[in-house]
């Protein structure tokens, strides 16, 4: 099956995720619009986001489980990485959150089995290099150690014929427990990471370390608790299932790797198809070529990192625009309405660092619509509006 990993497209990827997850019972579900219910978002910024009324048990779900891919922006409040988009190779403005939900049904061992599954036996990621973190609070935070995940994760580990010693690192509070808010439901999570280095044996040492070669992928967040205004983590009556997997990401691995062949190149989320097709365009309209370089130096970025960084923030913000104007918010004055605009304003300024003519941005769009508009249909229906605006 190598060979046909090869060629993985990102529509594959997401394909086989959806479908996996409809196999063991989850109902496919639509991604919820940008434009988000609770008034105090900007935007929708995670795949949770559409379902707070179930875990908060205000409604009932109409299906136990759920699966889905879901539209995102972090730009403005409290996700805000729009000013280092363009000069990493992994922050987005707008990118898709994979994930699979359980409204009070399974827990933890479900969730970690078959997120192993997946990514070891559809995807075939090679193992060694795959770590999970698990919640072991410091003093202060709350709960307790996450013993029931760990025990599940040493079972897998010890399966694969890996060290759970090496392969399972601890959290604190800041990266193991997931809170929607001060108060309300809440729980310790489990996240894979992915060792890119070319050896692939730093040992579990880069682990939310901040390094571009140990992406987190995948978070596996268990609701279990409900945060009191008075400090306590009550139990909650039934437990949720909450996960969050960077499409993105995984799409670039896979690419950037060469089906896990190849770990020389630098990692980059920008190396898939999502967002090669749109500098393939760039490349026609600017006569420059993208050389996939990195800004060395923020304080001093010479003129072909520069270049780069131009293509990366045009594939990111034509991205976020046209999914954010086809669900029906537009570049505007004030609150997200402004944010669009200051993205928006920040494409056209790199775009005249390619040299671009005025109106280019508008030819970037239907490579978006062609490339997500089956998965997004508003992309195809309001394109007059996006070419508009």
């Amino acid at each position: 099956s190598t060979g046909q990993q090869l060629n993985m497209t990102s529509d594959q990827i997401r394909q086989t995720f959806l479908e996996f997850f409809e196999s063991k019972e989850h109902s496919i579900v639509p991604s919820a619009s940008l434009l988000p219910d609770a008034p105090n978002l900007l935007f929708t910024n995670a795949g949770m986001n559409q379902f707070v009324p179930y875990f908060l048990g205000e409604r009932e779900a109409p299906y136990p489980r759920a699966t889905d891919t879901q539209k995102c922006i972090r730009a403005g409040g409290k996700h805000n990485d729009l000013e280092d988009v363009g000069l990493d190779t992994y922050h987005h403005t707008f990118f898709e959150m994979l994930g699979n939900w359980s409204f009070g049904d399974y827990f933890k061992s479900e969730a970690i089995e078959w997120a192993w599954e997946l990514i070891t036996e559809i995807w075939e990621f090679p193992k060694e290099r795959l770590y999970a973190t698990v919640y072991k609070p410091e003093p202060g935070d709350p709960a307790d150690f996450d013993q029931e995940a760990y025990d599940i994760w040493k079972a897998v580990f010890e399966k694969a014929g890996l060290d759970p010693e090496v392969h399972i690192v601890y959290g604190n509070k800041k990266d193991n427990f997931w809170m929607m808010g001060d108060t309300g439901p809440c729980g310790p999570c489990s996240e894979l990471h992915m060792d890119l280095t070319p050896n692939g044996d730093t040992q579990g040492s880069l682990v939310n370390a901040d390094s571009p070669y140990c992406i987190e992928i995948w978070n596996l967040v268990f609701i279990q608790f409900n945060a009191t205004p008075d400090g306590d983590f009550v139990p909650l009556k039934s437990k949720h299932v909450d996960t969050g997997m960077g499409f993105e990401r995984v799409a670039g691995i896979v690419a950037t790797s060469k089906a896990f062949t190849d770990f020389l190149s630098p990692p980059s989320n920008y190396n898939s198809d999502l967002f090669t097709s749109i500098f393939d365009k760039l490349e026609a309209l600017s006569g420059h070529t993208y050389q996939r370089t990195l800004p060395e130096d923020l304080e001093n970025i010479s003129e072909l990192e520069m270049k780069d960084v131009a293509f990366r923030v045009l594939a990111d913000h034509i991205r976020c625009l046209s999914c954010s104007i086809a669900d029906g918010i537009l570049p505007g004055n004030e609150g997200r309405n402004y944010v669009l605009r200051r993205i928006l304003r920040r494409a056209v300024m790199y775009g005249r660092r390619l040299g671009l003519e005025t109106g280019f941005f508008a030819h970037l769009a239907p490579i978006v619509i062609e490339k997500l508009g089956h998965v997004f249909p508003d992309l195809v229906n309001q394109q007059d509006i996006i070419h508009k605006v």
